[in-house]
């Protein structure tokens, strides 16, 4: 109990010693930088100025004339030559790399709208192991993964980091998009976050995500796969800043 009452005696004390040195005359003892004004008594007015921090940014995107970006489908596993790189996957797409200068996170949103062409018809499961199917029938699915930093990248180059099979819950909360039959398609918000650039002035600490699709097709339809038989894809971005990441 002593204890305590000499603790609150030492803290009264320090505070009246303060006192005067605050008290004391000339403007040396105000320490505050900016201008100031004294008053005595009456009322002041005062008003202080206000203004909203708004984020830069900047988004790298493929090129609006850029035709080189293909889907291709591949349901006999032929060997196909895409960028220089061997593929036989029932699916091949391009790489699509989205580039952020900006001050702030982004979050990656997509639509993607589909239009099929000839016997082609979009599934809504995997068809991998489906073996009842047989009309011109593919499942498609594209994903968002991190992407390398630096002031260009190669835009051809495979990206590692993507999942080799279609995830329900990626798909409805995390990085995939299902791609679906119908004119609004398919839309996902917060896809991917690309994180913020270390300095938004300087094109070497570009943050990068890249973007490709997936899926598989029925081998053998009774009507056999014809050069006709396509899907083409609108795909459509938005960058939304988030804080807190």
């Amino acid at each position: 109990m002593k204890k305590f009452i000499s603790m609150m005696m030492a803290l009264a004390l320090t505070f009246a010693l303060a006192i005067p040195a605050f008290a004391a005359s000339g403007s040396s003892t105000f320490s505050a930088s900016g201008s100031r004004s004294l008053v005595s008594g009456g009322e002041y007015t005062f008003n202080m100025g206000a203004f909203t921090q708004t984020p830069t940014i900047n988004v790298y995107v493929p090129a609006v004339a850029d035709n080189d970006a293909k889907l291709i489908l591949n349901p006999y596993g032929i060997e196909y030559t895409l960028h220089g790189d061997k593929f036989k996957d029932q699916v091949i797409s391009s790489p699509i790399y989205l580039g952020s200068l900006s001050n702030v996170p982004l979050q990656v949103g997509m639509t993607v709208k589909a239009t099929t062409n000839g016997n082609a018809a979009l599934a809504t499961k995997s068809l991998a192991d489906d073996t009842k199917t047989k009309t011109n029938s593919v499942f498609l699915w594209g994903q968002v993964v991190k992407g390398p930093t630096g002031a260009s990248v190669d835009l051809d180059a495979v990206q590692s980091g993507f999942a080799t099979a279609y995830d329900d819950n990626e798909g409805k909360t995390g990085s995939m998009i299902l791609v679906k039959a119908g004119e609004a398609g398919s839309t996902r918000t917060g896809l991917y976050s690309i994180p913020a650039a270390a300095d938004a002035t300087v094109e070497a600490k570009t943050e990068w995500a890249c973007v490709k699709f997936f899926g598989d097709a029925v081998k053998a339809p009774t009507t056999p796969w014809a050069d006709g038989d396509t899907v083409t894809l609108a795909i459509t971005f938005t960058f939304t800043p988030s804080m807190g990441e």
